[in-house]
């Protein structure tokens, strides 16, 4: 059972309410017809971060909102949905996500259209914006899946779903590992996911891509929210506008039905969904050329006609039928008939290593100058403070008057002090005392200072000296008093390491400089040229540190000047030498475009002011046809006989044909006309 949407003249006024699903949240919107075309009345998000059997609840609050707001009320809608909640190899609404859509548009009385994939509205609103097929990669972001988009000349060549991890590089070369060596990725990346992609497209850009993967430097976009709706709007006006066609829902077994139409009704098969061939924006006309419109200016001159022929004889009327038929076939097959050709041809691989020298190939240099700045904490310890001070009494037992130099060492307690001045001492005397003779020193007060920083030399008064190795029987010191002043603290400064460690680490910071983004601010000037990254030197000029060696700092700084020599060449200029190297090496017959030539290299050094490049060649040259020829033999013809044409007269391998409209008989043979047949050349 197929069924439109509805006529023009039933949708005009008329409101459908869109329901845009990920994992977490989504988005409503109430869209009107007006004129052509697709309005947007109003839009809510909603979340339903319990899980997706609370959606109904989530979805139903939004369009009560919506309807306030609006002033009207919806019961039909269109579903759009991320590609991870279809099954890559049924192409059908994973079961799981497809039994609470169910359910959702069962309890809210709503009438589901059909449902699209949010990446053809992307797509297409690129192409329609851009007027050029699309060659790059989308990337579909969400909370813990990602799906990846690989678009060439218009044409999905490759799509995966997998899961969506904190790295985002890993995910993405995961994906990546299952195409090396198949197909060259583009250069641009498409990001998505109406939500804050600048991290994830910083990850991307600052990461240093293997040549085997991108040729070139990726380049990465974002779609944000307006657009990614924008693309919504679009590819619904497109598909409910009667001259812009009819979404049809094809017949399938009950199970798959939803209130009356089918989750992915545009799914004629297991097949691959075929997708949304254009996405007209929701504020523009849904057609420029409308066929209709031009037969219907016939209408009055046709409706005379008729009535004429009703009094002549039949046979003109059968003439004039025949002339009306004919002409729209002309027309149809002058305009709308068009077919797109792809000739797998045999190849030859020229894979090779080559060695290249700046002689051969000019290496242009460019010097980048930045100032850098690096602080780190000091790691050198030096101890400081003041000596302990004090009075003692000198005592000499000796007969003879004793000289202590400057300098003499007293010790007592294992601490040792020094005679601040040279003391003499008086020899000792007798004396008598109650009749008796007593022997009494000779003493003299002296300054000492203590040999060692600290608080541990101030002691207390009473002790007993000892003088360097002279006996303490003869000779020998006292404090009355206790010393004082002695102090000690332990502080940070600057050593020669700590200066190494800087540049160290200035340097480092100078090579981690993102070349990509130097180029792209235009700091560093490089058109057309590809970076010898191994080669690129990082050197420091004007170093200034903010402390001396040995001097007390917690902190270091270092400032100076990194000036960055990058190398580079043209890629064009490469891509004429390897072109040249290879030419000789091919078979007779066969030819080398560039797009089929890629390269890597393998190593790079500069001696002697000299730069060699050890380059891995991998190139493909296909077998020369004359396109001429093969498109006049392939004119008019049906498939089968296209296929067995280019494999017997051109040693085809194989060949892809598409051919629109899908209409009988026409979509059987290709056009008769030869500007409308799209020929590319290939290989398998």
């Amino acid at each position: 059972m197929n069924f439109p949407f509805f006529s023009k003249k039933t949708t005009e006024g008329k409101t459908y309410l869109g329901i845009y699903l990920k994992e977490k949240e989504g988005i409503a919107f109430v869209m009107r017809m007006d004129r052509s075309r697709i309005i947007l009345l109003d839009q809510e998000k909603f979340t339903y971060l319990n899980g997706w059997e609370y959606i109904s609840e989530a979805v139903n609050q939004v369009i009560v909102n919506l309807e306030q707001r609006t002033k009207t009320k919806v019961q039909e809608a269109i579903f759009f949905l991320y590609s991870h909640f279809i099954d890559e190899k049924t192409k059908e609404i994973n079961k799981a996500y497809l039994n609470q859509i169910k359910q959702l548009v069962k309890n809210l009385n709503l009438k589901a259209l059909g449902y699209i994939e949010c990446y053809e509205a992307i797509v297409h609103f690129i192409e329609k914006k851009e007027n050029l097929p699309l060659t790059a990669l989308l990337i579909e972001l969400d909370h813990s899946n990602l799906s990846i988009f690989v678009y060439q000349r218009g044409g999905l060549i490759f799509n995966k779903v997998l899961a969506h991890t904190d790295n985002l590089i890993d995910d993405l070369m995961t994906s990546f590992s299952q195409i090396k060596g198949k197909f060259l990725l583009p250069s641009r990346i498409i990001l998505y996911n109406s939500g804050d992609l600048d991290n994830a497209a910083t990850d991307i850009v600052t990461y240093r891509w293997s040549e085997e993967v991108f040729v070139q430097l990726p380049r990465v976009e974002i779609i944000n929210e307006p657009e990614i709706m924008q693309g919504l709007l679009g590819v619904f006006a497109e598909q409910i506008n009667k001259n812009a066609g009819v979404i049809k829902a094809t017949e399938t077994p009950k199970k798959e039905e939803i209130m009356g139409f089918v989750i992915g009704g545009d799914v004629e098969s297991k097949g691959e969904r075929e997708p949304v061939q254009t996405i007209l924006p929701a504020t523009f006309p849904a057609v420029k050329f409308a066929p209709a419109k031009f037969f219907s200016s016939l209408k009055n001159p046709i409706s005379e006609a008729v009535k004429t022929l009703t009094t002549i004889n039949i046979r003109w009327t059968v003439i004039l039928g025949i002339v009306l038929i004919s002409g729209g076939l002309l027309i149809n097959e002058y305009f709308f008939h068009k077919a797109e050709l792809i000739v797998y041809l045999p190849f030859q691989s020229l894979k090779n290593e080559l060695t290249i020298d700046s002689q051969g190939l000019k290496i242009e240099q460019v010097k980048l100058t930045g100032e850098l700045k690096e602080l780190k904490a000091t790691t050198g310890k030096k101890e400081i403070g003041e000596k302990a001070r004090g009075t003692v009494t000198i005592h000499n037992f000796e007969d003879n008057e004793k000289s202590f130099p400057k300098g003499t060492v007293l010790e007592t307690g294992g601490l040792k002090y020094s005679l601040d001045q040279e003391v003499k001492v008086a020899s000792a005397s007798v004396i008598t005392i109650e009749g008796g003779l007593v022997k009494q020193p000779g003493k003299v007060k002296a300054s000492l200072t203590a040999e060692e920083i600290g608080s541990e030399a101030n002691i207390t008064g009473g002790k007993k000296f000892k003088i360097e190795s002279l006996p303490d029987t003869l000779y020998f010191a006292l404090n009355d008093s206790s010393f004082s002043g002695g102090s000690k603290k332990e502080i940070k400064t600057v050593t020669g390491k700590d200066q190494a460690d800087l540049r160290t680490s200035l340097l480092d910071q100078a090579k981690k400089q993102d070349l990509d983004e130097l180029i792209k601010s235009g700091q560093v000037q490089i058109k057309e040229g590809k970076i010898i990254r191994t080669l690129t030197e990082v050197e420091l000029a004007e170093e200034k540190f903010d402390r001396e060696l040995g001097e007390e700092a917690d902190k270091l700084n270092l400032s100076a000047q990194a000036v960055t020599t990058v190398y580079y060449f043209q890629e064009r200029n490469m891509l004429r030498i390897l072109e040249k190297e290879l030419s000789g090496k091919m078979k007779k017959g066969y030819n080398l475009q560039l797009e089929n030539l890629s390269y890597s290299i393998k190593k790079a050094e500069k001696k002697n002011g000299e730069i060699s490049l050890l380059l891995a060649i991998d190139a493909r040259a296909l077998k020369n046809i004359d396109k001429v020829k093969l498109l006049s033999q392939v004119r008019g013809r049906n498939k089968d006989t296209v296929e067995r044409l280019i494999k017997n007269n051109f040693a085809a391998e194989g060949m892809k044909l598409d051919i629109a409209p899908k209409l009988p008989l026409f979509q059987s043979f290709t056009p008769w006309i030869g500007k409308n047949i799209s020929l590319e050349i290939s290989s398998l």
